[in-house]
């Protein structure tokens, strides 16, 4: 089988594909995989590192621009499907997989246009604009959360199932991980993370609060984003000495399993992987994301009880503080969040939609 796959701009677009890619992979190991991105999306340098072949379209986003911008983005993107129709009539593909980012828009429509079916995986609990269009022809959607259904089409054929993790994330072991963090198991550790590239409001508040928390035997590791790390590194001074501070991790599964609680943006992935790990956090939603989506998965988790959820507008760092000293001591709080965690949580994701793929594109095939 052969398997075209796009989505970019942002990790997490990206990753997801590639986690579905990988799956792919395991399941039809004679698999034929391309992925189509943009040269200046984040997807130009990951996806080449996965050893996945990759191939590039123009594309421009057109969602809050002025008017010059909205009409050269539709230029771009309408430059894109004639290119996107060049790769598919080389590469032949079975099936055509979007992800979600501007450049999957242009990918998706030319996959219409040459008569092959597709299908999106999306990450949000409010769905993206180009995967709220693409979906109107596409096979099937795979949505992570009940709550996407609302904000598509009538009609579309959605199929509840979690966001693709590395499987790395649930294969690390509490030891490891604190063994290379250095912490030793009667540490209560706390881990801070902004996203990959860090958030300069999130780390000032998250840092306040941290030099005000009073548990015992606390350990935090603070994951800044190199951009932050210095600033960061300057508010905490030598006040913090139980404070490890990290511009990047490139062990994150190890970092999640050495954890007792986390403190987040709401990203899809990050939720993911908390699910995942079983992870009690607080969740800050960055307010800075188109239609502010990643309010709309902390509250998805929220309702459950499988998070606490506080606005940055006007968050101070005691309550912040009051927020994530409940969570560190109060045990059967933590306990009832991990329970509803694990009833959100999917880690073989990414092996059922890879699945649900293959059928979908043997029928088509057979259709045809």
């Amino acid at each position: 089988m052969r398997y075209l796959i796009t989505g970019g701009g942002t990790g997490g677009h990206i990753y997801p594909a590639l986690s579905i890619a990988r799956a792919l992979a395991d399941l039809d190991p004679e698999a034929a995989l391309l992925y189509v991105g943009t040269k200046t999306g984040r997807e130009a340098s990951v996806v080449p590192q996965s050893g996945i072949d990759f191939a590039t379209i123009a594309s421009g986003g057109v969602i809050n621009l002025g008017l010059v911008q909205k009409v050269r983005g539709g230029l771009r993107a309408a430059r894109g499907v004639l290119e996107a129709l060049g790769h598919i009539r080389r590469f032949r593909p079975d099936i055509v997989i979007g992800t979600g980012g501007f450049v999957a828009g242009p990918v998706l429509a030319a996959a219409r246009l040459a008569r092959v079916p597709s299908v999106i995986q999306e990450q949000n609990a409010f769905p993206g604009v180009t995967n709220r269009l693409a979906a109107r022809w596409a096979t099937a959607v795979f949505v992570p959360y009940e709550e996407a259904r609302a904000h598509f089409p009538q009609g579309v054929r959605l199929i509840r199932v979690g966001n693709p993790v590395r499987p790395q994330i649930a294969a690390a072991s509490r030891e490891a991980g604190r063994a290379a963090l250095g912490l030793s198991e009667r540490d209560r550790v706390l881990v801070i993370m902004g996203g990959s590239g860090g958030a300069r409001d999130f780390n000032r508040v998250a840092a306040e609060a941290v030099m005000r928390l009073e548990v015992p035997g606390l350990r935090v590791v603070h994951i800044t984003g190199e951009r932050y790390f210095e600033q960061v590194k300057a508010q905490y001074g030598d006040q913090a000495p139980h404070v490890t501070l990290l511009p990047y991790a490139h062990n994150m599964p190890e970092v999640y399993a050495a954890a007792d609680a986390g403190l987040f943006r709401a990203g899809a992935l990050t939720l993911a992987e908390i699910q995942v790990r079983q992870l009690p956090s607080v969740l800050i939603p960055s307010p800075n994301v188109t239609h502010n989506h990643q309010e709309w998965n902390a509250r998805t988790l929220e309702r459950r009880g499988a998070a606490v959820v506080l606005r940055e507008a006007n968050l101070t760092p005691a309550d912040l503080s009051d927020a994530l000293t409940r969570l560190l001591t109060d045990g059967s709080l933590a306990e009832r969040m991990r329970a509803a965690l694990a009833e959100l949580a999917e880690p073989d994701a990414a092996q059922t939609i890879a699945r649900r793929i293959i059928g979908i594109a043997r029928h088509a095939g057979r259709a045809r």
